[in-house]
């Protein structure tokens, strides 16, 4: 029929519809594409400031509004035939209004996706109204759309509008929550996701429809070539913006994929990763779940005595210490940037590094690390956290991963991207194939500033037990209780000095390694810088009081209890003294709860324990034993940990003992980055720990190029490492 016959046929007519079951699923298909898009933009926001978020946000607005809203409209309209489908009475679109209906929804939802916010802790009452807000842009842009068109008069049937309306609202408000309770408790996997995404298109679609059933269309015009380049102009933009969202989620797989590749081969290398806590203990992480990390290196220098890298090996033990004093330390950093660079150069022109510089290299790759992390998390280096005195089994062990060509036997072949990558490492190593190490570096935020930087940096802060799944499995991590790991770093991070420095009763159990050289001391599992001790009400001991208990001096724990039960004083504050003592040492037993404490011989004199209040060290009465090789501790509120560890535990809580260590660190590196401005330590009491006091010799050196041997430890000595 020619438009002439077409407009006499059907002006002022409602003109009969039908619609096309192809583009119906195509439109619904743009709408899941859109709302899968905005869904995972909004996961990986993790706060309301910064560029990074700022981005998140716009975008997600516009897949929702423009993809999931705009061009399944339209996509939704091109489904709908009028008449017998003669091009000149189909729907023409007036170009400003369908401008303007681009614009409007994702404003909402801006407003939406900002009433939501950002908090881990589902507000149902945010939920509500994004939910809301949602619904609203979606009925909103769905009635503008239809005032664009420009050849048809609409009328609505109140029915259909009011239940269009609810479908919207309450569908929106179904998906969100649903997402954000996923969100909330680190659910959020794919097909978790894929539901949201799934009920959100569906509450776009559904109002969409249940809508377009309830419109009627009277023809009032009709212009030559009113359906087609308005409707293809639309279906070209409506295709771009699928794409785009297309390529939103592609991306975002492609990043997820790359990352968790890149975490499981970080697991087989020695790695530092960052735990920081909040004040409610949750753990910082990325929008994927996983603790911000980095490589310290490849595998581990092994030393000349093949001493495996744990918690009682010197050079973390120095790492221990440094990263106690990194305001000293902070002046070495360009330097040992410098140098690292051109040993980096050197390898690739087949120059290994001496025996004397690996060990230095090494410490100066975990100082680097540090810095790495402290820039990523837009942190400073002297507040990025102090070591762990764990180190957690990460990687699954293969056999045939690399095989090494030591550098001191030539006429075999090295490639100089194997050298970058081994650099460090020289003719002595022997490689842990496919096995890594993964330190922490804890802290407790409890500045607000921090942790806005954090959020804009791009992390944000979950509950230990919804991610300790997700950490420990994608970091590889082989302890099998690794949220337990977590609460202690949690612990950790939060320990502070003795708010008193009251009488002490302490027991100090050392007890001989099996299979291996050194001994072990038994400290609180939850303060590793803490023996096994009860308090007293007494502050300090007068002389008077000295005189009583060097009566017990050299006598084992059952014999002093048994003769403080038969002794009897003729003062009351003696006899007080006695209880207090009789009830210190009660305690003590009970909470240990091993028959060895009875054959502890009381130490003479007062030991100054470090750790007090203001600097000041907590007195302590020592009951002191060597434990049995193959005891083992009653109670799981104690445990054994390298001597050599407690020893650097007791370093770090003395000022003098830091200023020491500062000051051989600068001496040390000086002989490969040249002399650097360092403060010369006071001398003082550097050698009046707890461990000194307890074997009454002269205390160890600082320098991390000497090997402790514990036992000599025990009678006082050190010794130099072998070159």
């Amino acid at each position: 029929m020619s438009p002439s016959e077409l407009l006499g046929k059907y002006a002022g007519q409602i003109v009969p519809r039908r619609f096309n079951v192809g583009f119906v699923v195509l439109s619904y298909i743009v709408s899941l594409i859109g709302a899968g898009s905005t869904l995972e933009l909004i996961n990986r926001r993790t706060g309301s400031k910064g560029l990074f978020n700022n981005v998140l946000l716009g975008g997600a607005a516009v897949t929702m509004g423009g993809v999931a809203i705009w061009s399944m409209h339209f996509v939704g309209n091109k489904a709908v035939y009028f008449g017998n489908g003669e091009p000149e009475i189909q729907v023409g679109f007036s170009p400003l209004f369908t401008v303007i209906s681009f614009f409007v929804p994702i404003l909402v939802l801006l407003v939406a996706f900002l009433a939501i916010g950002t908090n881990n802790v589902v507000s149902w009452l945010r939920v509500s109204l994004g939910g809301f807000l949602c619904g609203s842009a979606v009925c909103g842009m769905h009635y503008l759309g239809n005032a664009s068109i420009q050849n048809y008069t609409c009328t609505y049937k109140l029915s259909y509008v009011i239940s269009s309306a609810i479908i919207a609202v309450i569908a929106s408000t179904i998906a969100l929550s649903v997402f954000f309770v996923f969100r909330s408790i680190w659910a959020n996997v794919w097909w978790k996701r894929l539901l949201s995404a799934l009920l959100l298109a569906g509450a776009v679609s559904g109002m969409h429809w249940c809508a377009a059933f309830g419109t009627e269309y009277t023809l009032v015009a009709i212009e030559v070539g009113a359906g087609g380049m308005s409707r293809d102009a639309t279906v070209i933009v409506v295709i771009c913006l699928s794409l785009g969202a297309c390529l939103t989620i592609a991306g975002l797989a492609i990043f997820t994929a790359r990352k968790r590749n890149q975490s499981a081969r970080r697991a087989q290398k020695i790695t530092l990763g960052a735990a920081f806590f909040d004040k409610e203990g949750r753990i910082l992480v990325d929008t994927d779940g996983l603790i911000p990390s980095t490589v310290v290196t490849d595998s581990f220098i092994q030393t000349n005595d093949k001493q495996p890298f744990t918690i009682s090996h010197p050079y973390f033990l120095w790492m221990f210490q440094a990263t106690r004093s990194w305001p000293g330390l902070y002046s070495l950093i360009d330097g040992m940037k410098r140098r690292v660079s051109q040993k980096h150069r050197q390898v690739v022109q087949e120059v290994s590094p001496t025996k004397d510089e690996q060990g230095l290299l090494f410490r100066g790759q975990f100082c680097l690390a540090a810095v790495r992390l402290a820039e990523r998390l837009r942190q400073e280096l002297t507040t990025i956290g102090v070591l762990w005195d764990e180190i957690l089994a990460t990687g699954v062990a293969t056999h045939a991963d690399l095989d090494l060509q030591p550098s001191d036997q030539p006429g075999g072949p090295m490639s100089a991207k194997f050298r970058q990558r081994m650099y460090e490492k020289g003719a002595a190593l022997r490689q842990q194939v496919g096995k890594g190490s993964l330190m922490f570096l804890v802290r407790r935020i409890n500045n607000e500033r921090d942790l806005e930087r954090l959020a804009m940096a791009g992390y944000r802060f979950a509950e230990v037990e919804h991610v300790s799944g997700i950490i420990a499995s994608r970091m590889q991590i082989k302890n099998m209780g690794v949220e337990a790991k977590l609460r202690q770093m949690a612990h950790y991070s939060n320990q502070g000095m003795e708010k008193t420095a009251r009488l002490r009763i302490g027991f100090f159990a050392i007890r001989a390694r099996v299979n291996t050289s050194g001994f072990d001391v038994l400290v609180k599992r939850t303060a590793r810088s803490a023996l096994p001790s009860t308090s007293l009400p007494i502050s300090t001991l007068e002389s008077w009081q000295r005189d009583i208990l060097k009566r017990f001096e050299g006598l084992s724990m059952l014999a002093v209890s048994e003769a403080l039960e038969a002794t009897k004083m003729s003062t009351g504050r003696e006899t007080e003294f006695i209880h207090h003592i009789k009830s210190g040492i009660k305690k003590l037993r009970e909470s240990l709860r091993d028959i060895i404490t009875d054959d502890a011989i009381l130490a003479p004199g007062v030991v100054h324990v470090p750790g007090g209040p203001a600097g000041m060290a907590t007195p302590s009465l020592t009951f002191r034993i060597v434990a049995p090789i193959h005891s083992v501790v009653n109670n799981t509120d104690y445990e054994y940990i390298p001597l050599s560890l407690f020893k650097a535990h007791q370093l770090v809580q003395m000022e003098e003992g830091q200023q020491s260590f500062i000051h051989n660190v600068h001496r040390e590196f000086q002989s490969i980055i040249g002399p650097q401005p360092a403060e010369d330590p006071r001398p003082g009491s550097a050698d009046k720990s707890i461990f000194s006091k307890l074997t009454k010799k002269k205390r160890l050196s600082h320098r991390p190029s000497e090997e402790w041997d514990e036992e000599q430890v025990l009678e006082g000595r050190s010794r130099q490492a072998s070159a």
